[in-house]
């Protein structure tokens, strides 16, 4: 596997994009995982002279409500109700941690759980996803349409798809099939004492998409340096909420895309960043 260790840092990205129904699957594995927690119930000695109080196992306890916490913020936000007071213990400050679990924790997950489905941010996330994922299912099926160009009609010559321009082309068309503002070329602020240009900004959507075809010269270790310095830009760039990273790589010239991907995309510490590589 390709490891950029030197460059970027390691992190769960599987928060980094989600939609409604993600959120949703989010809460209930969190409700399974409550119920482990709670399996570890013993009975122990009380820090404050209480005798014996309930108590669960403290790493699952603070991992689930550290887990929960990342959710509510997820799909409420900061400043919501919710995530104020699941993170507001004053109230629990002489509890064991079972009985704040109990008693505290779990009452304010049931009651955000309950109200996701008529959550403003929630829906409001679910329709910027929707467009997200539009686009990453347009690239991840790039190769088939490309394959389609060559079955033209009664022999005619088949339209050629020779370089990095060329894909940026079929990309940006397929693109105003969905998009009425893409922006070619759109120039993005100095890093590190040099300019650069991302291929494609959609402007209202705030997604930037980087465009690039492999070759010999542009393998597996030379793209994932590339593509680096252009995540490290895109943080610059006043219009760009999500880059996402399209590499058409039909010879097969990176031989760990996966790896690669992985790489790069939990190499974002703020999970903004997607990486599509289309192969066959």
């Amino acid at each position: 596997m390709l490891v950029f260790t030197d460059v970027i840092s390691r992190h769960d990205s599987s928060d980094g994009s989600m939609t409604m129904k993600t959120l949703a699957e989010r809460f209930e594995v969190l409700e399974q995982d409550y119920n482990a927690v709670i399996s570890t119930k013993y009975m122990g000695t009380s820090a404050f002279g209480h005798g014996s109080q309930e108590y669960i196992d403290s790493a699952k306890g603070n991992n689930w409500i550290a887990r929960v916490k990342k959710l509510l913020e997820d799909s409420y936000g900061k400043e919501s109700d919710y995530y104020k007071d699941f993170n507001d213990t004053k109230k629990i400050a002489w509890y064991s941690n079972y009985q704040s679990l109990l008693k505290h924790y779990k009452p304010i997950f049931d009651a955000a759980r309950e109200d996701l489905a008529h959550s403003a941010t929630a829906q409001i996330m679910a329709t910027e996803h929707a467009e997200l994922d539009l686009i990453i299912n347009i690239l991840n099926k790039f190769p088939a349409f490309c394959r389609q160009l060559n079955k033209r009609y009664n022999d005619r010559a088949p339209f050629e798809i020779n370089d990095e321009y060329d894909v940026q082309d079929l990309v940006h068309a397929l693109l105003l099939l969905h998009f009425d503002d893409v922006r070619p070329e759109e120039a993005s602020p100095s890093y590190a004492g040099s300019s650069s240009r991302q291929d494609f900004l959609l402007k209202k959507e705030k997604i930037v998409i980087e465009v690039k075809k492999t070759r010999r010269s542009l393998g597996t270790g030379k793209i994932g340096e590339e593509l680096i310095i252009d995540m490290a830009r895109y943080r610059a760039h006043p219009d760009c909420d999500t880059l996402v990273c399209f590499v058409y790589d039909p010879d097969g010239w990176v031989n760990n895309p996966k790896g690669v991907i992985d790489d790069l995309e939990g190499g974002d510490t703020e999970g903004k960043t997607r990486v599509v590589i289309a192969q066959f």
